[in-house]
């Protein structure tokens, strides 16, 4: 495992698809900013990195990648991230809320059948522990309801209700292995009722550090 940077804070959301991932995490941000703090929206797979975009391209393929390939894309992908983005940016004491994380991977990959386990300390081998993981808990049909009304694309390869349900329970699984790291927040709710809630459970988190 690499050396956490202690000057900074690391906050990373996740969720099944449709759980409101970006939303939150670019409104934590921004609500972070209006009290003064220097915060930053980073996201997982990155944009820019060749594992990366090869992973984002594979998310409206027919088919998807082989497990074993996707495990290594995801891995690389990730890499890069905290090399270039994130660990900077905490050494220069900013708060770091990442879209996705090792979580996801743990998750989505496990759901197709690698051992989660296995993944878990692969990833932590390579990656640095958040400060806090915020778990966005949202019913899986709600889930699809909201994906399928907000995309024209529809419903990708990733969010297939069954793929999704054996996502979420290895979600919760995690939950259960690191109850003080994992913090399930319920998001059937509205936007602004899930703001107010991220936003009063970080801002008490911060002023306990």
């Amino acid at each position: 495992m690499l050396e956490s940077p202690s000057s900074g804070v690391f906050i990373c959301v996740e969720g099944i698809d449709g759980s409101g991932k970006t939303t939150h995490s670019r409104l934590l941000v921004g609500y972070l900013c209006s009290l003064g703090f220097d915060a930053v929206y980073t996201t997982e797979p990155t944009r820019y990195s060749l594992p990366g975009r090869r992973l984002r391209e594979s998310f409206f393929y027919p088919e998807r990648l082989p497990v074993e390939e996707e495990f290594k894309l995801f891995l690389e992908d990730r890499i890069i991230h905290l090399r270039d983005e994130v660990i900077p940016m905490l050494k220069d004491g900013k708060i770091v809320v990442t879209d996705r994380y090792y979580f996801s991977s743990v998750a989505y990959q496990g759901a197709r059948g690698l051992d989660w386990n296995f993944i878990l300390e692969e990833n932590l081998k390579v990656s640095i522990v958040p400060n806090i993981v915020l778990l966005l808990d949202l019913p899986i049909d709600e889930a699809i309801a909201r994906i399928s009304a907000e995309r024209e694309e529809g419903v990708n390869t990733f969010e297939k209700k069954e793929n999704l349900q054996k996502v979420s329970e290895i979600y919760f699984k995690l939950a259960e292995k690191f109850p003080d790291l994992i913090h399930v927040m319920n998001v059937n709710k509205s936007i602004q009722e899930v703001e107010d809630d991220l936003q009063k459970f970080i801002v008490e988190y911060l002023e306990k550090r």
